[in-house]
């Protein structure tokens, strides 16, 4: 009898995900580069899993849709204005209660040959984003209660000129940041767990502002690159711990290495811990 109930319930419970899986559609959408030459992104992507690669395409962009149409709402537009392509990209779910980031699945491929400025607002996510060898001249990613890794696996071939991160409760992780080649990067991390990895090659200075409220951030310096860090000093809320090198404090909770002054490509780090900690490394 209990070998039937049990029986039973998978039966029931492969039915409805079999019910689940039929609900679900899919759509490709192709945006097609006419006479511009740049792209503007604009994405707000509420909760889902998303990921966002690269791609030698002739597309400005191609995205895949993975969602249940009875829980979700997508809309992808386009349109060109002297010179430049702005995509918009936007879904929203239904209800507010009881969200399946499973409903709503994003595939987007950005292409490698045109410059662009992209804007992203993500909610609850899983998210994986490679930017590499995207020609990037803006970013602001504001991601919210999520688990995601950022990376940028080949070298930004132009100058990014501001990227700005907002993260909220979330597990982040962002790889190799310096070959995005920035000029200022701002990461303003909530409560939450992140790791930032400062590698890649730098070209000139560039400034990191690091700034947790509530949570903790393990950040990688590259070890052939000049640096100075400037922190604000331990109490009983927060700690900033510098780990595996030995470098001068050439003033109150501010150090750098032998060769800052001198140096035509370094790192200015600034730290902002509220009530957390920061553990500084190098590789």
């Amino acid at each position: 009898m209990r070998k039937a109930v049990i029986l039973s319930m998978i039966a029931v419970l492969g039915l409805t995900s079999m019910v689940i899986a039929a609900r679900t559609e899919q759509v490709t959408k192709k945006i097609e580069m006419k006479d511009a030459d740049e792209v503007v992104l604009r994405c707000e992507l509420g909760a889902g899993e998303f990921t966002i690669s690269p791609g030698d395409i002739a597309e400005a962009a191609i995205v895949d849709i993975t969602y249940n149409p009875r829980r979700v709402d997508y809309f992808v537009d386009s349109e060109e204005k002297r010179g430049k392509c702005y995509i918009e990209l936007e879904s929203e779910h239904h209800s507010k209660s009881n969200i399946d980031t499973e409903n709503n699945i994003w595939d987007i491929v950005l292409s490698t040959r045109y410059e662009t400025s992209v804007e992203i607002d993500i909610g609850a996510c899983d998210a994986a984003i490679d930017l590499g060898g995207i020609p990037l001249k803006e970013m602001t990613l504001d991601i919210g209660a999520a688990s995601g890794v950022i990376e940028f696996s080949k070298r930004n071939p132009i100058r990014l000129e501001e990227l700005d991160i907002d993260a909220g409760a979330s597990s982040l992780e962002i790889h190799d940041l310096g070959n995005a080649n920035f000029d200022y990067f701002n990461f303003d991390g909530g409560a939450g767990s992140f790791d930032l990895d400062l590698s890649g090659k730098y070209d000139g200075e560039s400034i990191v502002s690091i700034d947790i409220g509530l949570g903790s951030a393990d950040i990688t310096l590259p070890e052939d690159v000049a640096f100075r860090i400037e922190t604000e000093g331990d109490n009983w809320l927060s700690s900033v711990d510098i780990h595996n090198r030995d470098i001068d404090e050439v003033d109150e909770d501010v150090y750098e290495s032998t060769d800052f002054d001198g140096a035509d490509d370094r790192i200015i780090l600034e730290i902002s811990v509220g009530l957390g900690s920061v553990d500084i490394y190098w590789k």
